[in-house]
């Protein structure tokens, strides 16, 4: 398990994915009785699209729209930016066909 304090996370992990279709793809997979906290990411897009963070199918984090060779970063928080429920996968939707990068940075609770 992660512990957390003011200033560090412990075990920290990384993870990325490449969809290039519009879709949901698995980030990190459910572990049982943990919760995936993420600390950082970021996101690369070749054209227009819309994303965002589920706990399973349930969105964690605010749709973001992203133009066309954009993207965005969340700099690396001890508390996290999103968490899931205990038990559910982290995945990252996509509205377009196109080439992205997501990145982040997790710990399991």
């Amino acid at each position: 398990m992660a512990q957390r304090t003011a200033n560090a996370v412990n075990y920290t992990q990384s993870a990325f994915v490449n969809p290039q279709t519009a879709t949901d793809t698995l980030v990190v997979a459910a572990v049982t009785n943990s919760k995936i906290r993420v600390h950082s990411v970021s996101v690369v897009t070749t054209i227009a699209n819309n994303v965002l963070f589920k706990s399973n199918t349930t969105a964690i984090s605010s749709t973001a729209p992203i133009a066309a060779n954009g993207g965005y970063i969340l700099p690396f928080s001890p508390e996290g930016w999103f968490t899931t429920e205990i038990g559910e996968a982290l995945n990252f939707t996509t509205s377009a066909a196109t080439a992205c990068g997501c990145h982040v940075v997790y710990s399991m609770e």
